[in-house]
């Protein structure tokens, strides 16, 4: 199946669904060492534990997540991504404790790693050779606007209705992207197999 006829469409709305997701990451780093207690934390030290567990995750996910993505569709890649995302961050206003809070920033590394290769490959795919470039900037400097705003409103709202209200407000503004997705990528199931390899060597 052919691309869109809209392939900056594709881009940004691949960036606007990732910004989404990063509404309630962001917004850990402002809230976590503040309101450490909200969390069900025992102590300062396990905010800095679970602010980087993610990362450690995602260094043996991505070549993992690369696997899958040469076997599933960009479509399917990024829906998982949302609702993993998702999850994590319903999680943060669900559950309380430094086990569970492990768990959920580790799925989150997971679904990171579904966002970003998904993202770098809808570039690959979808935008020009002559103008990557320029889309690979759209791209990073649209869904960077999920951190900005994550730690904005994080920081004005966790005071007023607490961090479980605002990671549940988050994690539904996840969801917003399923629909985003299926609108954008429908009927799409080609392209993602064939530059899954060029997306993960950037990671």
């Amino acid at each position: 199946m052919g691309k869109t006829n809209h392939p900056s469409k594709v881009i940004n709305d691949v960036a606007i669904v990732t910004a989404l997701s990063l509404l309630g990451d962001s917004m850990l780093y402002v809230a976590l060492p503040l309101y450490w207690e909200q969390a069900g934390l025992d102590s300062i030290w396990q905010v800095g534990i679970l602010l980087s567990i993610n990362r450690f995750i995602r260094l043996p996910a991505n070549p993992f997540v690369g696997w899958i993505y040469k076997r599933i569709s960009l479509k399917t890649g990024l829906l998982t991504a949302i609702i993993i995302g998702s999850i994590t961050t319903l999680g943060y206003g669900l559950f309380n404790g430094f086990a569970a809070w492990i768990i959920l920033r580790s799925l989150w590394g997971i679904a990171w790693s579904f966002f970003r290769i998904g993202g770098l490959t809808s570039v690959a795919y979808y935008a020009e050779e002559s103008h990557r470039g320029k889309a690979m900037g759209t791209y990073n400097g649209l869904y960077r606007l999920g951190s900005l705003f994550g730690m904005l409103l994080g920081g004005i709202f966790i005071p007023v209705i607490g961090l479980d209200a605002v990671s549940i407000i988050f994690g539904l503004s996840t969801l917003a992207g399923i629909p985003i997705i299926l609108y954008t990528l429908k009927g799409n199931e080609a392209g993602s197999k064939t530059v899954i390899a060029t997306s993960e060597t950037a990671i």
